[in-house]
């Protein structure tokens, strides 16, 4: 299956007395209730505009108007699809049982009325769940018949259009990867086996850099910070090999060998983490290798924004660290809340429980502390996922109830 992006952010949770103190309101004159609450059955994912909600369900898609929640349109769907992009003409779909590519389906909807627009037979999306250009769905193409490729070629496809904007092949023995940092454009890397790496902008696939790597030897995968380079190798379990290359010039700036059973090394914003067995985390300095601090007793770590990573343990206890990039200082230490939906900056939407189950809906800037309530529901099974359009805060909670709560006023 393609690959979700990652969400190190997952498991943030905050101070659980906070949240009985903001049970009772948040901005002032904001209502807390939901403006409305969508319901169905099964519910898998939810995507929209300021206009129009858009619920995957499991064997339907549905529009729904905003603000008022009126269901404007329902198509049937077969099993099996994901939510890709969503604009004020077209929702595109992905369907893949996961047994024949070559039949898997990309389909454009008309964002009025729900009717098919365009189809193309043969795609997979190159990252679970995301378009990952702007205006095209970057996707892996599988053509009938003949065996499976190891490495099939990627194309764009035209939101609007379903047209086959670009194709990108990927050399023989060369790696491929889809580049997704947080408020930066999505980019495509292609390694060939001489060690040339391209980079291309994944909306047009215009070239945007070349650069040969020098020494990079066997590589399994490619991962990208900025203007530093990981390429590595897998062993039993994880990396057993790793290297950190300057984009800029292609020069290696430093490479390690571990055990046969190896260890995970991931970048943590612009530093990178490592993490043996049940060891401490470490905390690396790109350009040497060497170690900038460590973090005992925790199982993961990732990026709020480049100057703040998040602390998770394992299992989940309710308490989190949020810490300091470059130094390792203990910015916050925060219990009780869980996280909703992605980092936008310093601010974070997590949810808490209340009394009698109530599931509150905040926004939390790590940076300062301050905590902004947007909303309650019932029941808490577990954390809800949420999004923002501008306007609304769209949440799914559990598999049959999507409240919606307007933001103006926040």
């Amino acid at each position: 299956m393609p690959r979700r992006p990652a969400r190190p952010w997952r498991e943030f949770v905050l101070l659980l007395a906070v949240l009985s103190g903001l049970a009772g309101g948040g901005a002032p004159g904001m209502p807390l209730d939901p403006a409305v609450v969508l319901r169905g059955a099964g519910l898998s994912e939810v995507g929209g505009e300021d206009s129009a909600i858009y619920v995957l369900s499991r064997d339907s898609l549905a529009s729904y108007r905003m603000p008022g929640g009126a269901r404007r349109w329902s198509v049937q769907l077969a099993a099996g699809a994901q939510l890709l992009a969503v604009d004020e003409a077209r929702v595109v779909l992905g369907f893949d049982d996961g047994t024949n590519r070559a039949a898997a389906v990309l389909t454009g909807f008309d964002a009025a009325t729900g009717a098919p627009a365009w189809r193309r037979t043969g795609y997979v999306p190159a990252v679970y769940g995301c378009a990952c250009g702007d205006g095209v769905v970057v996707a892996e193409h599988y053509a009938p018949g003949g065996d499976r490729p190891a490495t099939p070629d990627l194309a764009g496809i035209d939101v609007r259009t379903g047209a086959v904007r670009w194709s990108l092949g990927t050399p023989p023995g060369g790696r491929r990867e889809v580049v997704l940092e947080p408020g930066e454009p999505v980019r495509i890397a292609i390694l060939d086996a001489g060690g040339t790496l391209r980079l291309y902008r994944a909306g047009t696939a215009e070239l945007v850099s070349t650069v040969g790597l020098q020494h990079p030897g066997p590589v399994e995968g490619l991962a990208i910070s900025g203007d530093r380079l990981l390429v590595y190798r897998y062993g039993l379990r994880n990396i057993v090999a790793g290297a950190v290359f300057d984009l800029a010039t292609g020069r290696r700036l430093w490479q390690r060998t571990a055990e046969p059973y190896g260890e995970r090394l991931w970048w943590c914003a612009r530093s990178l983490c490592e993490r043996a067995n049940e060891g401490p985390i470490l905390v690396l300095d790109p350009d040497t290798g060497r170690e900038r601090w460590r973090l005992d007793g925790w199982a993961d770590m990732g990026a709020i924004t480049d100057r703040y990573l998040l602390a998770t343990p394992s299992p989940p206890d309710g308490r989190h660290l949020v810490l300091d990039a470059a130094t390792g200082r203990v910015v916050r230490r925060i219990d009780g809340w869980e996280p909703a939906g992605a980092p936008a900056g310093t601010s974070l939407l997590v949810a808490g429980r209340g009394a009698a189950g109530i599931t509150l809906v905040a926004r939390l800037d790590v940076e300062t502390g301050a905590v902004t309530a947007l909303g309650q529901a019932g029941r808490w099974s577990g954390p809800p996922e949420c999004l923002t359009t501008g306007a609304l805060l769209v949440c799914r909670l559990e598999q049959d109830r999507i409240p919606v709560w307007r933001l103006e006023a926040a």
